[in-house]
């Protein structure tokens, strides 16, 4: 996709407008299958799975290419909202530290754990006044309980680990 902005500069959602899907071809369907308002529908309902679906790729993956999954990188990004605050109070855009600068929007934190090939392991959204220090013990025991207990080596920011959790990391 990215060699097609040489030829036809724009956004990777521009992209789909002017160079059509094989998704119809490949489902035996005509192409109205792949709008957007049809992949969204079909993303909620793979949401449902998300932990079984991950853990049938790492499946095949470790099949298909004898990894190991020892050295994990573990990154937050946020992305912001340029919206009213959600009166939702299970909504998890949130006024909270702004990556870029807007402390103006609402926001989501993403968290996401790759492997140094950048395969991703797990992801989650929270809420977007949620501190870095605060997601990584939640992250460790979801990647203990999805992939087995491993001595793995955790690469992340200084500002995601706290002491007391590195030493939960290192007692285990």
């Amino acid at each position: 996709m990215r060699s097609l902005r040489l030829i036809e500069p724009g956004s990777e959602a521009a992209l789909g407008l002017v160079w059509p899907t094989a998704l119809g071809d490949l489902l035996g369907t005509d192409a109205s299958i792949a709008n957007s308002h049809m992949l969204y529908a079909w993303h909620d309902r793979l949401l449902e799975h998300k932990e079984a679906l991950f853990s049938h790729l790492i499946g095949r993956w470790r099949d298909l290419f004898n990894v190991s999954f020892d050295v994990l990188l573990y990154d937050l990004t946020s992305t912001y909202f340029e919206s009213d605050p959600p009166l939702d109070e299970d909504d998890k855009r949130r006024h909270g530290y702004g990556r870029d600068h807007r402390p103006d929007c609402v926001q989501i934190v993403i968290a996401l754990v790759v492997t140094p090939e950048g395969l991703p392991l797990a992801y989650e959204v929270l809420p977007g006044n949620t501190a870095d220090s605060t997601t990584l013990r939640a992250f460790l025991a979801r990647i203990e309980r999805q992939y087995g207990k491993a001595r793995r080596v955790w690469c992340m920011d200084r500002g995601v680990s706290t002491e007391t959790v590195l030493a939960e990391m290192r007692a285990r």
